[in-house]
């Protein structure tokens, strides 16, 4: 039995490989929005955030032989903590990697953390476009104010509550999903009249380069945060790749 770890659209594409092969597998996502999606894509989903001590067990009990880890490129601690639960239960693991798309340039600014981003942010005047998430919008409202927030987020309940309760007002958020073309970009950033755009180092299934497109056509500065860095045992970065890969496993 397969483990793979999901959340992303890459995720979902590796599932439907699985199932192509008929190699039996457990989607593993940790939320209500990635439960639904992984549905369409998988006859067997868990629905839970399994914490270091959690992991061996969950594989011990699932009789887990394998994991493929294609969580998201900025979840560090959850693919570290399942390399570790794989050394200790002695299983191979596999991460599937995003592809880095851009580089750096007049416009293009790789900084490696929230507080390097609101350095930069601070010597500009006007509305910060933040496409991050959710999670760190309160360490942006705190380090720039909360009239300077604008963000975009998925179109959930919790979400919506979590950034009323940071003050936001239902002009501040645009809530959408995903992909967004360089077009839809370039109006969204230009209604609020964005002074920069802030961004993760996410590859090209994040939307990175439409972003990075964007924000060059309007002439302002794209802040990208990089990636953390993982010391993954084996990587992939395609389809092909995964499967000559477990080929060999």
């Amino acid at each position: 039995m397969i483990l793979l770890m999901g959340g992303t659209t890459e995720s979902l594409s590796i599932a439907d490989f699985l199932t192509q092969q008929q190699r039996p597998f457990i989607l593993s996502v940790v939320s209500q929005y990635g439960a639904e999606l992984a549905q369409e894509h998988a006859a067997v989903v868990s629905e839970q955030a399994l914490n270091a001590e959690q992991l061996p067990e969950f594989l011990r009990a699932k009789q887990i032989d394998l994991v493929i880890d294609a969580t998201h490129p900025f979840a560090k601690v959850a693919s570290e903590n399942t390399i570790a639960a794989t050394k200790v239960v002695g299983i191979p693991y596999v991460r599937f990697e995003r592809e880095q798309v851009a580089e750096a340039g007049q416009d293009l600014r790789f900084v490696d953390n929230l507080d390097q981003a609101c350095a930069l942010l601070k010597q500009l005047d006007g509305t910060v476009y933040l496409s991050t998430g959710s999670k760190t919008v309160g360490d942006y409202i705190a380090a720039l104010g909360l009239e300077r927030i604008h963000v975009r987020v998925l179109p959930v309940t919790r979400v919506f509550e979590k950034l009323t309760a940071l003050g936001l007002r239902a002009e501040q958020i645009d809530g959408i999903r995903g992909p967004f073309t360089t077009e839809l970009n370039v109006e969204l950033f230009k209604r609020v009249n964005a002074c920069a755009v802030v961004t993760k180092e996410s590859g090209r299934q994040g939307g990175i380069q439409e972003k990075i497109t964007a924000c060059a056509q309007l002439n302002i500065p794209c802040i990208i945060i990089k990636r953390p860095a993982v010391n993954y045992p084996v990587v992939v970065k395609t389809i092909p790749e995964l499967a000559t890969t477990l080929a060999k496993l």
